[in-house]
């Protein structure tokens, strides 16, 4: 097997989903998608942050007639989505998408099924204006016309990096990278800490910094720490 992992970088404006974690710094969303055919498709999602920005999420996500995947919100789009959300917390959501009917849609994973054939799992992230996809493909297919296809037509607005082709890594952190398996409050926390310099070696901040700046008491805090290092939500 084989990974390519595209990153796309959005300016405000082109897709109303992406324009959510725009203007929602603090939306992480990562998740597994498993593809039968160009529009046949199974995904789980892990969305974590801030409580009225999950809701801002859910108004567009949810609604059947956005094309949450395309990459730009293309007019011929006919596929047909069908959500429910799994988990609902006061700062995380798992949502489960199933595809099933339709005949286009210009998404990286109705691309990539189209030109590499069946066989081929997906891994993504979303956070602020970029969209990362990780594509995990039998070695044996040929990229060429995959890549081809996520660069034609690619909208204003919209830019295309390819950051990997290679060997698979860290798959087992597929629905768990980026701060989604611990709450949205642990991650805002030790975002927070590194930023003002905890962790470096000598400190350039103290817990009193981080506990100040996110105007929680210091006690909380250490609570906050101790409880993302063993994985449990507050």
């Amino acid at each position: 097997m084989r990974e390519y992992i595209a990153l796309f970088r959005y300016n405000r404006g082109v897709n109303p989903v992406r324009d959510v974690f725009i203007n929602h710094s603090q939306l992480v969303a990562t998740s597994l998608t498993i593809s039968a055919s160009s529009n046949t498709e199974w995904r789980v999602e892990r969305v974590s942050g801030p409580e009225n920005a999950l809701d801002a999420l859910e108004t567009v996500y949810l609604d059947p007639d956005i094309c949450n995947e395309c990459v730009d919100p293309h007019p011929a789009c006919d596929i047909q989505v069908e959500y429910e959300v799994l988990e609902r917390e006061p700062t995380a959501r798992t949502i489960y998408r199933s595809t099933n009917e339709g005949g286009f849609c210009y998404s990286v994973s109705s691309l990539a099924v189209e030109t590499l054939g069946t066989g081929v799992v997906f891994g993504t992230m979303q956070r602020g204006p970029y969209y990362e996809w990780r594509v995990l493909i039998p070695a044996d297919r040929e990229l060429g016309a995959f890549h081809d296809a996520l660069k034609r037509d690619l909208p204003d607005g919209v830019s295309l990096t390819v950051r990997r082709v290679g060997s698979p890594e860290q798959w087992q952190y597929t629905l768990r990278d980026y701060g989604t398996d611990v709450s949205y409050e642990q991650r805002e926390a030790l975002e927070t800490a590194v930023r003002l310099g905890y962790y470096e070696y000598p400190h350039e901040a103290t817990l009193e910094d981080v506990a100040a700046e996110l105007n929680l008491p210091l006690t909380t805090l250490r609570y906050v720490f101790a409880a993302s290092k063993h994985g449990r939500s507050w």
